[in-house]
């Protein structure tokens, strides 16, 4: 070359000055001690002021968290024999020394023996500038949109539903082939276009558009049917889903639609109810029961029963059961068998259950539908009603048989019930003169002996009161108040077995007046317990006046005791009507009634776990001792008594420190 000697020329291409004209730095990996060796351009661009020979793994802690893994992979994939070797990667270094950021590109290659074995790694690096990275990353962004577009295209240009979108001004921002095709048009004659331009009509638009309004609002998809005429096929039927797009705010920012055409499945549907209308009217205008079956009897497909037996318009594999009676399934499957195996007509009189639950008689004609080939496709039957023939004809044998029997039955009968009937009233005779010897015992003989005890007890009392001492005080109190308690409880027997026993006069009388006697009878009580008392208006009933002034005082004086300590009673009468069917379960009047009155007594005290309901109203069943609340535990016996002596019932509802209501129900 001419001017140049080989040694000026050697000089002029300087690899050094080419690296730093280019901005180029070299560095090479110790594959031994894992040390990566630079020179001063490539620690630059990691902001280390020195050290040409570094640690790898300190290197690597200069480089951006989120790009650390990604050249790791690709320095491993470089190194591996079945890779090309190349290396290239563009990431984020964070200066050492000057906490700088820098963009780096760092590409070279390994190098392999010829028996695959890694004997060097090493490359040159630069500076990314600003411009050239945002053009990669365009490039980067566009590149996949397209291959989005492409994957995108590739599907719904698949597919023969329609795939489209909307903004949410209602414009089209997409429409694939298929959509385009129903349309009759083209890509650029149908995007950025409304629903008016691309042929619907203005009521079909419109719809459109408030049902895009409304998914927009509650971003949620909507779905629906309408038709549209195809620019070939013509008038079609269409199904439609609107599914709202978000942005990355979860906002509404455009409508995905898809459509399918549903005309052949619509077709096949108003075929199918036209051959079922057909097959009902049919139906509709046989007075019998028509039923199919399956080829082998196993499943029933339909039976229109009539009001004879109960419809199936669903397959069944259990009507065997269903409609048949046990003692007489063996019999209807053999003669199925007979039929099935003969392909002749099924002929049967059976019995059916019928739809009431009740049994019932039919007689049963089925005939096969048979194919091309012979086979049994299918059984159409029909299915008469002969329960009152046969009702006729088992009705006249039962009357021949009992008219046999009959007369020597009623005179065995006869005599039976007159002997009952004596024995019962002996034995209520009896019971009765039991009560009534009773009552006068209890009212003589056991009252005299007591009331001479409580008297002679009080007369020591008060003569010697002051020679005795408090023991012997204390045992003549304890003779008087057991005295007095035997007293009470002897009384409230008297007045059990009157009830019981009494004739009962009944009359007229004012439940009203009834509860005034005794609130009078009462008034001591309630004033000394600060009690208040509320009362319903209460109707006039028949009843027995003394009875029933007996119940309500007995109810009264527990609402008044039985109050919790600290309170003061707050009582209830309250009054209503009940059907029978409305009585509680287990209320049951010893008279049967249409209506019923209800009488409450309300109130707050203690009350009671109702498992003791039924104990409660028993003589001498108490829930407390005697002393903590006095009484005998005859009062609620008397008040079931009374009660049944009206023809009604009575029964407690409760709950433990939630007060009690007690319900009497009389007949009206």
């Amino acid at each position: 070359m001419p001017g140049f000697d080989k040694q000026t020329l050697i000089e002029r291409l300087d690899i050094n000055f080419a690296l730093q004209a280019t901005g180029l730095g070299v560095w090479e990996a110790d594959l031994k001690t894992n040390q990566i060796i630079w020179d001063d351009r490539c620690r630059e661009l990691f902001g280390f002021g020195q050290d040409n020979t570094l640690p790898f793994e300190q290197v690597i802690q200069y480089i951006h968290p989120e790009d650390v893994s990604r050249v790791r992979e690709a320095m491993q994939w470089a190194k591996n024999p079945q890779s090309t070797g190349q290396y290239d990667q563009t990431f984020r270094t964070l200066g050492a020394d000057d906490g700088q950021r820098r963009w780096v590109r760092f590409y070279g290659r390994a190098y392999f023996s010829e028996t695959g074995d890694l004997y060097r790694f090493a490359g040159v690096a630069q500076e990314v500038p600003p411009q050239i990275l945002d053009h990669q990353r365009e490039e980067k962004v566009r590149q996949a949109a397209q291959r989005q577009q492409r994957i995108y295209e590739a599907i719904t240009a698949s597919t023969p539903d329609l795939v489209y979108a909307f903004d949410l001004n209602y414009r089209f921002t997409y429409a694939n082939q298929a959509l385009l095709n129903m349309w009759g048009s083209s890509w650029e004659e149908s995007i950025g276009k409304g629903l008016l331009e691309n042929g619907y009509e203005p009521w079909h638009a419109q719809m459109h558009e408030r049902e895009i309004d409304q998914v927009v609002a509650t971003k949620q998809p909507i779905r629906g049917e309408v038709s549209f005429p195809h620019a070939t096929l013509g008038k079609r039927m269409y199904d439609y889903v609107f599914a709202p797009i978000f942005n990355e705010k979860g906002e509404v920012e455009a409508i995905a639609g898809t459509t399918r055409d549903i005309t052949d499945s619509k077709q096949a549907e108003a075929a199918l109810q036209v051959s079922e209308e057909r097959f009902r009217l049919f139906v509709t205008a046989s007075s019998d029961v028509v039923y199919t079956m399956s080829a082998d009897w196993r499943q029933m497909n339909q039976l229109d029963g009539k009001t004879f037996l109960m419809d199936t318009q669903e397959p069944s594999r259990d009507w065997l059961l269903k409609y048949i009676p046990a003692e007489d399934q063996i019999q209807v499957e053999k003669a199925i068998e007979a039929a099935i195996s003969g392909k002749r007509v099924f002929e049967l009189e059976h019995q059916v259950i019928q739809a009431d639950g009740s049994v019932g008689w039919t007689f049963s004609r089925a005939v096969p539908i048979l194919d091309e080939q012979g086979n049994i496709q299918e059984w159409f039957g029909t299915a008469s009603d002969v329960t009152e023939r046969k009702s006729a004809e088992e009705a006249l044998r039962q009357s021949e048989e009992r008219y046999r029997h009959l007369s020597a039955e009623l005179e065995e009968r006869v005599k039976a019930r007159t002997h009952d009937l004596s024995q019962a009233n002996a034995d209520l005779k009896r019971s009765n003169d039991n009560l009534q010897t009773f009552a006068y015992v209890a009212s003589h003989d056991l009252q005299e002996p007591l009331r001479k005890i409580q008297s002679f007890s009080t007369l020591l009392t008060q003569q010697l009161d002051e020679h005795l001492n408090a023991a012997t005080k204390d045992h003549l109190q304890r003779i008087t108040a057991a005295g007095a308690r035997m007293s009470t409880l002897i009384k409230a027997l008297l007045t059990y077995s009157r009830i019981t026993t009494r004739q009962q006069t009944f009359r007229l009388i004012s439940l009203e007046s009834i509860i005034t006697e005794v609130l009078t009878t009462l008034d001591w009580e309630i004033s000394q317990s600060g009690a208040k008392l509320s009362v319903d208006t209460l109707p006039v009933i028949r009843g027995d006046e003394s009875q029933l002034g007996q119940l309500f005082q007995n109810l009264l004086t527990n609402a008044i005791k039985f109050v919790i300590p600290g309170q003061s009673p707050q009582i209830r009468i309250a009054y209503s009507q009940r059907s029978r069917s409305e009585l509680p379960p287990g209320v049951r009047p010893d008279v049967v009634a249409s209506l019923y009155h209800q009488i409450n007594v309300e109130d707050n005290g203690i009350g009671f776990d109702e498992k003791y309901t039924d104990r409660i109203f028993q003589v001498f069943q108490r829930l407390h001792g005697k002393n903590e609340y006095a009484g005998t535990g005859i009062g609620l016996a008397i008040c079931q008594r009374v009660v049944e002596n009206h023809g009604g019932a009575i029964t407690a509802s409760s709950q433990p420190g939630q007060g009690a209501t007690f319900s009497v129900y009389l007949p009206v």
